[in-house]
C-alpha cells in the first residue's frame, strides 16, 4: 500500500521539474466593455496554473499588476515591457527566483511597428533567466501579435511572423521559449494564416504545445447566435531539441471547464465575463 501511494504522488504533474504558462488577462484591470477585473477570481485562476515562469499580456494598469503578483504569487519577481502599443497593453514575465535567476531583458520595438520607439503594436519582450538547479539558460519571449482576420491584419501579422522566424534562427543555439497571444485566427480552420504560422515555427525548428488543445479563448463568432465559439490564439512554442523535456500541457479556466465546446456567455461563466475571454495554458517540463 505504501508503495502505491508513493507512486501516485510521483506521477502527479505537480512533481514536474519546472513549468511555464501564458495568459492574456484582457485589458487588466479595466476593460472598456467588460468592466473591472475580478481580482479574487483571477487570483484563484493564477493559483490553479501557478508556474515557475509566467507570461502575461494586456497589462494596462501596471501598478495594479504589481499588487496582483505580490498578493497571489508570494516571493515572485517580474519584468514589464515599457511599450504597450496604442492600447497600452504591456507584456510581463513573472518568475520564481527560487527556481530561476534573472540574467537580462530586451524589448524589440520593431515588432510594434517602429525600430527605435514604441509604435502602435506590442513589442517582443525577451527575458533571459538561468535555471538554478542546472545552470541552464533560457530566453522567454512574451508576445502579443497583431489582432484581426482582415487583409490588413493578416499583412501586419505575417510581417511579425517573418521577424519571429529571424528571431528563432538567431536563438537556434540557445534555449528559446516563445509564449503569448499570437492571434492565430485561422488556426482551427487551417487557412492561409495557419500556413504562414506553421511555416514560421517549422523554419525556426520549434513546435507549439497548443497543438494538443482544442481552444485557448472564446469569441462571439461570425455566425451570430447565442453561443460563442472557441478558437486557438495563444501558444507556447518550444524548440524541437527541447521537446523531449515536455511532460504535460494544461488548459485552465472556462476553456477547460467547457472542453472547448460552443457555449453562451452565461455558460462560460465569471472567468469569461469578469476576467478574460482567453484561458491560461501551462507546459510542464521533466
Amino acid at each position: 500500500m505504501k508503495f502505491a501511494i508513493i507512486f501516485f504522488f510521483l506521477s502527479l504533474p505537480g512533481w514536474a521539474k519546472w513549468s511555464v504558462s501564458t495568459y492574456n488577462i484582457r485589458n487588466f484591470d479595466n476593460d472598456g466593455g467588460a468592466g473591472r477585473t475580478d481580482l479574487v477570481l483571477l487570483g484563484k485562476i493564477l493559483h490553479d496554473v501557478q508556474s515557475d515562469v509566467m507570461g502575461f499580456q494586456e497589462i494596462v494598469n501596471k501598478d495594479a499588476f504589481g499588487k496582483l503578483v505580490k498578493a497571489n504569487l508570494n516571493g515572485y519577481e517580474y519584468k514589464l515591457s515599457s511599450c504597450g502599443g496604442f492600447g497600452k497593453q504591456h507584456l510581463a514575465i513573472v518568475y520564481d527566483p527560487k527556481t530561476f535567476e534573472y540574467v537580462r531583458h530586451f524589448e524589440d520595438l520593431s515588432f510594434s511597428g517602429e525600430e527605435n520607439k514604441c509604435g502602435s503594436l506590442r513589442p517582443a519582450f525577451l527575458v533571459t533567466l538561468k535555471e538554478k538547479s542546472t545552470g541552464k539558460v533560457y530566453t522567454f519571449g512574451a508576445l502579443h501579435l497583431k489582432a484581426g482576420s482582415d487583409a490588413r491584419a493578416f499583412e501586419q501579422r505575417w510581417k511579425q511572423y517573418l521577424k519571429l522566424e529571424k528571431l528563432g534562427r538567431s536563438h537556434e543555439m540557445e534555449n528559446l521559449i516563445l509564449l503569448g497571444d499570437f492571434n492565430t485566427t485561422g488556426y482551427n480552420i487551417k487557412d492561409q494564416d495557419f500556413q504562414k504560422f506553421e511555416n514560421f515555427i517549422s523554419s525556426s525548428q520549434m513546435r507549439t504545445m497548443t497543438e494538443t488543445l482544442g481552444c485557448t479563448n472564446y469569441w462571439r463568432g461570425k455566425l451570430g447566435g447565442e453561443e460563442y465559439q472557441s478558437s486557438v490564439l495563444d501558444h507556447i512554442l518550444v524548440q524541437d531539441k527541447n521537446l523531449s523535456s515536455v511532460s504535460s500541457v494544461k488548459l485552465g479556466a472556462h476553456c477547460a471547464e467547457l472542453d472547448c465546446r460552443p457555449a453562451t456567455p452565461a455558460e462560460l461563466g465569471p472567468s469569461y465575463q469578469v476576467v478574460s475571454d482567453h484561458c491560461p495554458i501551462q507546459v510542464n517540463f521533466k
